[in-house]
């Protein structure tokens, strides 16, 4: 009789556990991510373009270790969004309302149409190794216990400072560094392995505010 196979997610990736905002990985290491907000450079005039790319030299000649620029790009689920419009719509009887309803419900559906919504977001991942800890330290994979403390508050030490650095220089170039918190690194992990397309929480107040 074979044997069956238990394996999680888990088991394939180098996260160990996430908490107090740091992403714990295999053989020690760690990291902290942070949401950048975007702008669109075409749209800026040349003394800006110029400041945003002079702000964007500052940042790379003040890393002291390497970062890692990632771009997620989602399909948007909007299925949910307008299957709530068709309900309001077939349950309103005011006969303007409805016709204002019916556009909105047929220009969603054409904006999606063809590559569809695409939800685009721009992260700075702060690594920490844990030979910054120094050679002789010696680091358990395993989720930080009390023992590990000490540890674990040296390891958030050096990722603060890091981060604080990062989140510095790109206040500079105009833009807005989020530092994400444990649940939204959860959420974002959990996306990136699970889910191809995004799903948009709306309720009926996002239709009361379309029609009044």
């Amino acid at each position: 009789m074979t044997k069956k196979i238990h394996s999680s997610t888990q088991d394939f990736t180098e996260i160990v556990d996430i908490s107090d905002d740091i992403v714990f990985l295999k053989g020690g290491n760690a990291c902290m991510i942070m949401e950048v907000s975007s702008v669109n450079f075409f749209l800026l005039s040349q003394d800006e373009q110029n400041a945003r790319i002079y702000g964007y030299m500052s940042l790379l000649n003040s890393l002291s270790s390497s970062v890692q620029i990632l771009i997620v790009s989602r399909r948007v689920d909007l299925g949910s969004y307008i299957k709530l419009i068709e309900e309001k719509i077939s349950n309103i009887q005011n006969q303007k309302i409805r016709e204002q309803l019916t556009l909105y419900r047929d220009f969603i559906k054409d904006l999606i149409k063809g590559e569809g919504l695409l939800d685009k977001k721009n992260y700075i991942v702060i690594p920490f190794s844990q030979l910054e800890l120094g050679v002789a330290t010696t680091v358990k994979t395993q989720r930080p216990d009390k023992k590990n403390l000490q540890l674990s508050e040296r390891v958030k030490t050096g990722l603060l400072s890091k981060r604080n650095n990062i989140a510095t220089q790109v206040e500079r170039m105009g833009l807005i560094a989020r530092p994400l918190s444990t649940n939204e690194l959860i959420k974002l992990y959990y996306e990136l392995f699970n889910q191809e397309f995004i799903t948009l929480d709306f309720d009926s107040s996002d239709i009361k505010n379309v029609i009044l």
